[in-house]
């Protein structure tokens, strides 16, 4: 099973997103060299308030709701920082990528 490096990345943009971050590795002038990240399934975060038991709430959205791609290069200018979730993050992260992929092979399936 793939190593998964799930991060939470703040653009220049401002938003919020979460993704299983990878290096993005092409051959330049003969040398292999990592140009930029691919982040693999994006979901933007938004915090909603608290819950019952004064917890945050989150709701993901993926990056870009209107594509079918599930990842998206972006260059290391682009990212003002980066850090790790909470475990709470990571486990909601991972239904919202579930439900995801269940809805594009329903769409593919039409």
């Amino acid at each position: 099973m793939e190593q998964l490096n799930i991060l939470i990345l703040t653009l220049q943009t401002g938003e919020e997103v979460i993704a299983n971050l990878k290096d993005h590795i092409e051959v330049v002038d003969g040398v292999e060299r990592k140009v930029c990240y691919n982040m693999i399934y994006p979901f933007t975060l938004e915090e909603t308030g608290q819950n019952k038991n004064n917890q945050v709430s989150v709701i993901f959205k993926p990056w870009k709701r209107f594509s079918c791609d599930t990842s998206f290069l972006i260059g290391y200018d682009k990212i003002v920082n980066m850090c790790s979730p909470l475990p709470s993050i990571i486990e909601e992260y991972k239904k919202a990528v579930d439900t995801l992929i269940q809805t594009l092979a329903e769409q593919q399936q039409q």
